[in-house]
């Protein structure tokens, strides 16, 4: 007989579990399984593991120890976030949300064994996609047309700016409705994220009141890293948000981030600029990061973040107007920022104020800034390009993608509970 894969999928979104063996090989004998992806950015992934077959002739990808290859510790996901991007000159083609295909590739030294694939979705196939280009805001709303009104969430991205569209996609694919939205960064809008208006999410929340699909007393709002800060910001201003989550947020308002941004808030309202933290740095925190910058190692902005807002207190937001539950994620290895202690200045302020709704921080201490879609690979979560230089964002790759499979769990199983039900 010859060798088989038998994969088992929950289902056939990105975040579902799965199961995965070999059988019909020989007992105890060295094969390797290869893995290759091509991303929705046109980027090609490739990851490998060296296993030795049991005295059944099997592997069982959720306990077999790689004898080598990018993952070394058991794990039915490490073939997929060990994945390190082929470099090639060929044109890359975007695809924003088609299916993503993983080819597995069984070989003994240069013989192929066994050839099969796995498919899984970035968004459910009853999920319907609209662009949103009215009232001035771009964005994506992902709703489901056979539905009646249901109860939806804003997603909002992180500094990086533009439309990120994978959150909301696969959050919709579990029954929500979704609005991603862009607020910075693309078409139209503010080419970099200062001073960014307020009213712009009031816009969104006005568009969402008018359509027919949306349930407008179950409505909530996910942002990640300054997505996170504008999320808790949004929902402390429009008491029509009732269910708010943060990635790696900031309960502290900050600079602007961009060439215009020194001396400039990050959000204005009603044409004023809200105050901003930017308590003075010590000497020694600037001359580590100038150190960084010269010799060409990847420079973490945490200890300058964490700084600019010690004693800060008129840029702190004001939680406590939240009209619902919060939920606050973290990694304890953030070199970006410090998002676990903004969390927990967060749930201090929340406790101070006796808040009447749910709030909680989950923290995963060794997990660094990288927190989105789980099932993507995560060999590129430690350290980001930015510009011409590099910055530092902490973790490793596998504690990496753990956080994010247990976080998005959370996020969903937080919003199920208090969308769905009273969010009192």
């Amino acid at each position: 007989m010859k060798p088989t894969f038998h994969i088992t999928q929950k289902n056939t979104l990105l975040d579902a579990t799965f199961k995965m063996r070999i059988t019909n090989l020989q007992p105890c004998e060295v094969v390797t399984l290869r893995a290759k992806m091509c991303d929705n950015l046109g980027t090609h992934w490739e990851s490998f593991a060296e296993f030795l077959s049991d005295s059944n002739g099997e592997i069982n990808l959720a306990t077999a120890q790689p004898l080598s290859g990018t993952y070394f510790t058991p794990d039915v996901n490490g073939l997929f976030w060990s994945m390190v991007p082929k470099v090639d000159n060929k044109p890359k083609r975007r695809t924003p949300l088609k299916p993503l295909e993983t080819t597995l590739i069984l070989m003994r030294e240069q013989e192929v064994l066994a050839v099969t694939s796995i498919i899984r979705n970035v968004v459910s196939p009853k999920v319907n996609r609209f662009p949103l280009r009215e009232r001035g805001l771009v964005g994506t709303f992902f709703c489901h047309p056979e539905s009646g009104p249901l109860p939806t969430v804003i997603v909002l991205g992180g500094s990086e700016g533009g439309l990120r569209e994978s959150n909301a996609a696969l959050l919709a694919s579990y029954g929500f409705n979704t609005l991603a939205l862009a607020y910075f960064g693309i078409e139209d809008l503010p080419k970099e994220l200062v001073n960014i208006p307020l009213e712009y999410i009031q816009n969104a929340i006005d568009w969402l009141r008018d359509n027919p699909k949306v349930d407008f007393t179950k409505l909530g709002i996910f942002g990640t890293s300054k997505g996170g800060e504008l999320a808790l910001l949004s929902a402390s201003m429009f008491p029509s948000i009732k269910a708010v989550v943060g990635y790696v947020p900031s309960g502290v308002v900050y600079p602007g981030i961009g060439h215009s941004a020194p001396g400039n808030s990050s959000w204005q309202f009603k044409g004023e600029s809200l105050p901003f933290a930017f308590g003075e740095i010590p000497k020694e925190v600037t001359l580590e990061i100038n150190r960084e910058m010269q010799i060409g190692e990847p420079i973490s902005w945490r200890k300058t973040y964490q700084w600019w807002a010690e004693g800060e207190k008129q840029a702190e937001i004001p939680v406590e107007d939240i009209q619902g539950p919060v939920l606050l994620i973290s990694g304890g290895d953030d070199r970006l920022w410090p998002a676990d202690l903004l969390s927990e200045k967060v749930i201090t302020r929340l406790k101070e104020h006796n808040h009447p709704y749910t709030y909680e921080h989950i923290n995963f201490p060794n997990a660094g800034h990288s927190f989105g879609v789980p099932g993507f690979p995560t060999s590129q979560s430690v350290v980001s390009l930015f510009g011409n230089g590099k910055l530092l964002l902490g973790g490793t790759p596998k504690d990496n993608s753990q956080a994010q499979f247990e976080a998005w769990e959370n996020v969903k199983i937080f919003f199920n509970k208090y969308l769905t039900v009273s969010s009192v």
